[in-house]
């Protein structure tokens, strides 16, 4: 039987024996596609964030200490001490030439990241904000009294910042464990090189499984790397309840939820986790989603990140619900390809490029599961948002008996006919500041981007917010100002309204008209967002420096800063 497939464009391979003899076959099977793929991405991610950083972290000399310190003391700390396997990384490495150490920094990135962005952005709570009472969304499972056909419907969308490397090497895994193991036949759809099928799967039970990263102020060098955790329960859970006495079994370095969802028992649920409780969530009116909010008692030791990460997480899932009760009692799988790529803000109701819309810039893999058929639907879009791509249709019983054969489903199609283009570009921009920040002019090559996406999307009203905080970033303050003035002739959500008088204020202060600063700093001296409120106070107490620009961490994610 072949072990290899390609298939409108993703890839599939068939791996079988112990998890080392997997990993190894699944890089002898990849190797070439490996080394283009996102595990030298993942592995320099958290390096760049620390080089990247503002303030102090900005000169080499406080830098490259902890940089030192965290590839070689923390990264084999978390790996030694606390259950986290190596040998299928380590088959990997083998397998393609890769160095360990690499293969090592890529599987414990995520944790990693959890405890880096403790030490430098949680400084405040999501409790700190108003309680929106919404559950969060990038995965949405409807049960079977909202479907057509009675059968459970899984969507999900991956959001994570390895933009280009992950997408371009979409992978279907079919494990096929050795029988002595105790292990069950499961599918993960990942990417090149990630041999654990800890983030997005299906296990021949039935039983679909989702991670989300979720950002608290609670973190633990005790505890077991998520992906592993996640490999653990679709390779032995039969039932959620099976799933969630799996999870507990652990202490985690960061704070993650699972959303499950089981054929077996016509149900779903959200086992939320911060290292050491464990909360489950089951569907209610047989629906269930989520995204980076907690939905349990959990939530009040979430970490604000910034109220446009907040934003966009609510808005999320306002939409998603919105969109998928149109057709409640009739859902299809048509409608969850075309939810996972749509670019409508719910706030606003317009079509955007970026912000609070469900398809962002870090969308690397969606996919739509139907468990109790065993098939999976999974985009072959090769750039992200991959929701506006069209999505391969899978019959995972069958694959590999019959012929292969193209049977596309198409995903969100965009109302206005530039969308695609804009998003494009804003990906552009994106992929220059996140991923190619190495480059000594990639700021220049952002603002570029972002001017070439107005050009395109000149409706969008974050856009322009998003290219007036870059220009001020670079000290382009009339620019800047322009970008801001016109983003207040469109439509914008109240926070990102805010985010935009703050830079605009202090564009005035550096301009030396202080009372028109003062003005608009006043406005937002009692609003709620901890962050972007302290920024207005230190607006109004002292006039706003060029200097002070050393401070500022941006994010292309979300129309707002992560440090103002």
């Amino acid at each position: 039987m072949k072990q290899y497939r390609k298939v409108a464009g993703i890839h599939f391979i068939r791996v079988q024996g112990s998890a080392v003899e997997r990993a190894a076959q699944h890089g002898q099977l990849l190797r070439a596609e490996i080394l283009k793929g996102p595990l030298p991405a993942l592995a320099k991610k958290n390096e760049w964030l620390i080089r990247r950083a503002p303030g102090l972290m900005k000169h080499r000399l406080a830098h490259e200490p902890i940089v030192w310190f965290y590839k070689n003391v923390l990264m084999p700390f978390l790996l030694n001490s606390h259950h986290n396997d190596s040998t299928r990384l380590r088959a990997i490495a083998d397998a393609t030439g890769l160095p360990y150490k690499l293969c090592l920094e890529s599987m414990l990135q995520p944790d990693a990241l959890m405890l880096i962005s403790r030490l430098s952005v949680m400084k405040h709570f999501l409790r700190e904000l108003p309680s929106s009472g919404l559950p969060g969304c990038t995965s949405a499972v409807a049960l079977k009294q909202w479907t057509k056909g009675g059968k459970l419907l899984v969507c999900r969308n991956l959001d994570y910042p390895i933009v280009g490397p992950w997408e371009k090497q979409t992978t279907v895994v079919f494990n096929f464990p050795a029988r002595a193991s105790g292990e069950m036949p499961h599918v993960s759809v990942t990417s090149a090189g990630i041999p654990v099928a800890g983030l997005t799967a299906i296990n021949v039970e039935g039983l679909t499984l989702a991670a989300h990263a979720h950002f608290g102020k609670d973190v633990s060098l005790r505890g077991r790397a998520i992906v592993n955790i996640g490999d653990e329960i679709i390779s032995r859970a039969r039932t959620i309840g099976e799933a969630a006495d799996i999870a507990r079994r652990y202490r985690r370095i960061g704070n993650w939820a699972f959303v499950i969802s089981s054929a077996r028992e016509h149900d779903a649920a959200v086992i939320e986790m911060s290292p050491t409780q464990t909360r489950v969530r089951h569907a209610d009116d047989g629906f269930i989603a989520h995204t980076n909010l907690f939905q349990t008692d959990l939530r009040q030791r979430e970490g604000l990140i910034s109220g446009g990460s907040y934003e966009d997480m609510v808005g999320r899932v306002c939409r998603i619900r919105q969109i998928l009760e149109r057709d409640r009692g009739s859902l299809e799988p048509k409608h969850l390809t075309a939810a996972l790529g749509d670019h409508v803000d719910s706030e606003t109701g317009e079509e955007r490029v970026v912000g609070n819309i469900i398809s962002v810039v870090t969308t690397i893999a969606s996919i739509v599961l139907e468990p109790e058929g065993q098939r999976i639907w999974v985009s072959n879009r090769d750039e992200s948002p991959t929701g506006i791509g069209n999505f391969l249709d899978v019959d995972l019983a069958k694959f590999w008996n019959t012929p292969s054969e193209e049977r596309l489903l198409p995903g969100y199609r965009p109302k206005c006919a530039a969308l695609i283009q804009g998003a494009g570009l804003y990906r552009e921009a994106y992929r220059a500041w996140h991923m190619n920040n190495h480059e000594p002019d990639f700021r220049e090559k952002t603002l570029n981007a972002l001017r070439r996406t107005l050009e395109i999307i000149p409706s969008d009203g974050y856009v322009w917010v998003q290219a007036g905080i870059v220009a001020f970033s670079l000290r382009r303050f009339d620019e800047s100002r322009q970008f801001l003035e016109q983003a207040g002739q469109l439509r914008l959500s109240a926070h990102v309204a805010q985010v935009r008088d703050l830079f605009l204020a202090r564009c005035r202060d550096i301009a030396g008209d202080r009372q028109s600063a003062i003005a608009l700093y006043r406005k937002y001296l009692t609003i709620a967002d901890p962050k972007l409120r302290r920024a207005m106070k230190e607006g109004f107490r002292r006039r706003y420096r060029v200097s002070d620009t050393v401070r500022l961490m941006l994010d292309l994610q979300f129309a707002d800063a992560l440090q103002y």
